[in-house]
């Protein structure tokens, strides 16, 4: 596998990891979605089992840039043993795919991190839990998802796209019935976002209140008219953003 997309996953994890609200599950995260037991990362790396373990599970130990690259350089190591099975999956959501099939409407990062109150005033959004997490909640980018096109044609390895660069976004859903398959979906899929809007459903499931409350995700109800309004606003959001970044 070429060297450049190596880097390029290894950049990958190494931000999300530090820009994540929480860097203990982050690692965790990480860890378990290449597979790897507590045991073989510390091997590979050169250190405890149980340093790991406390860097994962303790929430006043934060590890230190050194670290963090050995940790990630170990995963990629290992995968790349196996086969580079993961490498692959990260790799392997084409843009032209996903545009291709009209599943992302909208996409968006930002290097500079901004206030998720702001994209949910954007959304006219009312929030439906997590309302206590909204005020610290920073996000560094969003993407709009056709629900039922993502239902239908997103692979598992597809999925990984709709991340962009960082967990720490927003994914508006828009095609929504109830909200519970995005939600669902989000439960079972190692990463989780931020926040996720549903834009106009017949009925909010409450099962699906209930799964974000257990992720922790801000779950917003977003009350814009139509699709365009919606997509108009955040399309000022975007460039008002991107402005500030210069």
């Amino acid at each position: 596998m070429p060297a450049p997309q190596i880097t390029r996953v290894k950049r990958m994890i190494f931000g999300d990891i530090l820009v994540s609200d929480s860097i203990n599950e982050a690692l965790k995260r990480w860890r378990k979605v290449f597979g790897v037991s507590q045991v073989e990362l510390a091997k590979w790396m050169g250190i405890a089992s149980s340093v790991i373990s406390e860097y994962e599970n303790e929430r006043n130990r934060s590890p230190g840039t050194r670290f963090l690259k050995k940790f990630v350089d170990s995963l990629v190591e290992i995968d790349m043993k196996r086969g580079g099975k993961i490498i692959s999956l990260l790799l392997s959501s084409s843009d032209e795919y996903i545009e291709e099939k009209h599943v992302i409407l909208m996409m968006q990062d930002f290097f500079q991190p901004f206030k998720a109150e702001k994209l949910i005033e954007a959304v006219d959004g009312k929030i439906l839990t997590g309302e206590e997490r909204v005020e610290k909640a920073y996000l560094y980018g969003f993407t709009v998802i056709d629900s039922l096109g993502a239902i239908m044609t997103l692979s598992g390895e597809s999925f990984y796209r709709i991340f962009g660069r960082s967990t720490e976004r927003a994914l508006i859903f828009t095609n929504v019935s109830t909200g519970r398959s995005p939600m669902v979906a989000i439960r079972v899929y190692p990463f989780k976002p931020r926040v996720v809007v549903v834009h106009k459903p017949r009925l909010v499931d409450k099962l699906s209140i209930q799964l974000a409350h257990k992720e922790r995700i801000i779950y917003v109800l977003s009350r814009m008219p139509d699709e365009e309004t919606l997509i108009n606003s955040l399309t000022q959001l975007r460039d008002e953003l991107l402005s500030r970044e210069g």
